[in-house]
């Protein structure tokens, strides 16, 4: 009975022993925020310990067996990939993440509007894109700022308004195809339905200095297609010479300035050639990389400012797609 007592003993003793290995031996693990997303869209993993301590920073993602810069990650393939990470001599369980291309692209629309703080009439389209910027986010508003002395003039400006022939003011194109009055449906019909070309943007800003990726979606095989990238800047007070009866001017019954007006999409920069650069267009993502410093640009606040990338034809005059981001922030594609 004593001897049958003692093998119980060292038995349980055992077994106590190894239970208390098996939870002592150190691991890690894993994890992303999805498992599915399309291409263009950006992933985030985490990694944790065995007692559960957040580790990610601490540790090396691997996808496909290649280490990559952080914790997040933008497929650019319409493929499975495997995710491990790796911490000092430990190696995580593998996930699988499945990317897929999207079926279709919602379609926006650019306006580029020719103006000038000294233009009595041009405050009448900027009232118009206000209106069409309540009802829609879709339609993207560019002020090219030009002559008379205006504070906002600069060279990307002067050589779009070259491009386009400009002059008289207000002028105004939609979709760099079509001269736009002002009238709110025509630019509510522009940003409708879906087309087999989008873009998404991932950006980061530090100080005045930012870095953004462009990232571009065929649903097939494209040629002469060009990207057409610029910065804009919002919230810039400058006086604006008034003729019209919008802002509460006097209309036709004299002139008005509108002290301190804020002009928002004030084209500051343009990364590419402001008629385009020629982009890979095969059927897939393909991505472009950037980095500005928006001192050098007369940027006044760079947390005010904006990335804008188009797709366009050979001419640069016929958009297809367009996306928008705030600086320091990313778009998926939609």
């Amino acid at each position: 009975m004593k001897l049958r007592m003692l093998f119980y003993f060292i038995f349980i003793s055992v077994l106590s022993s190894c239970s208390s290995l098996s939870e002592e031996t150190p691991s890690i693990s894993i994890t992303s925020d999805k498992s599915t997303l399309e291409v263009g869209e950006t992933i985030t993993f985490t990694v944790v310990d065995s007692e559960d301590v957040n580790i990610t920073s601490q540790s090396v993602i691997l996808i496909d067996g290649n280490s990559i810069s952080g914790s997040t990650f933008v497929p650019l393939q319409a493929k499975t990939y495997e995710a491990t990470s790796s911490y000092e001599s430990l190696v995580s369980n593998k996930i699988d993440i499945i990317a897929t291309l999207p079926s279709s692209f919602s379609k926006k629309a650019v306006v580029e509007d020719f103006t000038g703080t000294w233009c009595g009439w041009c405050p009448r389209l900027s009232y118009a894109a206000s209106l069409v910027e309540e009802q829609t986010d879709k339609v993207f508003v560019v002020g090219v700022h030009l002559a008379n002395g205006d504070p906002m003039e600069n060279d990307f400006g002067i050589a779009l308004a070259t491009e386009f022939s400009i002059s008289g003011f207000p002028t105004a194109y939609i979709d760099r195809a079509n001269r736009w009055q002002g009238n709110i449906e025509q630019a509510l019909n522009a940003a409708e339905g879906t087309v087999n070309v989008g873009l998404a943007i991932e950006s980061s800003l530090t100080g005045s200095v930012l870095d953004f990726k462009v990232y571009q979606g065929f649903l097939e095989n494209m040629t002469d297609v060009k990207l057409v990238v610029y910065v804009l800047e919002d919230g810039i007070l400058a006086n604006q010479v008034n003729y019209t009866s919008y802002y509460g001017g006097v209309g036709s019954s004299g002139v008005s300035t509108i002290v301190d007006f804020e002009h928002n999409g004030v084209l500051r920069y343009a990364a590419t050639d402001v008629m385009g650069d020629p982009t890979t267009s095969t059927a897939g993502v393909h991505e472009k990389s950037y980095s500005v410093d928006l001192s050098s640009y007369d940027v006044l606040v760079p947390e005010n400012t904006g990335v804008l990338a188009m797709l366009v034809d050979d001419s640069g005059k016929v958009l297809y797609n367009a996306q928008y981001v705030i600086a320091g922030q990313n778009q998926d594609f939609d």
